[in-house]
């Protein structure tokens, strides 16, 4: 799976996570859906662990997240290794660091996007049955998780599973796993999430 597809995968992953802060005490698909209906924007800190069996210790990127509806989104990591995704509507970029200022990556892999940003608009209007992955909600291990699993056999070979684990406290999410392979897999913890703030437009333009 290219670079880009994964991250974006991963951006999708985490702004569920940042949502479920508010959708914690829904108890069906339906009442996620509803809840999501209230979500205008998202600001949240990440850290991402990367685990796998031939690390003695996880991979650790940290960012920030930034989703405005109905489609704006800004996933950018500034540790250890600087980049920044940025979606708007069906248009994605990814942009580095290149002498003191960020340039547009033209070598980034683009084509499979507009299936990946299909898939996260959905995510973020409550629909996690979609044409890629099926959703179920597991009641045990307390409080709860949503499982999304590949519906093509194919995908499997990159990603298995995400899993969203609900917390014990009322309204608040605990983390997001991506399951890649049974060797490796993708960890995502939150921090300082904020819901419904104005976010300035000039986050989702081409970074200077």
């Amino acid at each position: 799976m290219p670079m880009v597809k994964r991250n974006f995968l991963v951006a999708g992953a985490a702004l569920i996570t940042a949502m479920v802060s508010a959708w914690a005490n829904a108890a069906t698909m339906a009442d996620i859906r509803e809840a999501a209906g209230t979500i205008r924007s998202i600001r949240a800190d990440f850290i991402q662990e990367k685990h796998m069996k031939i690390l003695v210790k996880p991979l650790i990127s940290k960012g920030i997240i930034r989703f405005q509806t109905p489609d704006s989104l800004r996933f950018e990591y500034r540790e250890p290794i600087q980049n920044i995704l940025i979606m708007q509507g069906k248009s994605v970029s990814r942009y580095i660091p290149k002498d003191d200022a960020f340039v547009r990556d033209n070598a980034a892999a683009m084509g499979a996007m507009t299936i990946v940003m299909d898939e996260i608009s959905q995510w973020l209007k409550g629909n996690f049955n979609t044409s890629i992955f099926n959703a179920a909600i597991e009641e045990t291990p307390k409080p709860g998780r949503i499982i999304l699993a590949p519906k093509d056999k194919a995908m499997t070979n990159f990603i298995q599973d995400i899993i969203l684990v609900l917390s014990e406290r009322p309204g608040v999410f605990k983390e997001v796993i991506i399951r890649e392979n049974p060797d490796s897999y993708t960890r995502l913890r939150f921090d300082k999430v904020q819901l419904n703030k104005d976010i300035a437009p000039e986050m989702f333009a081409a970074p200077k």
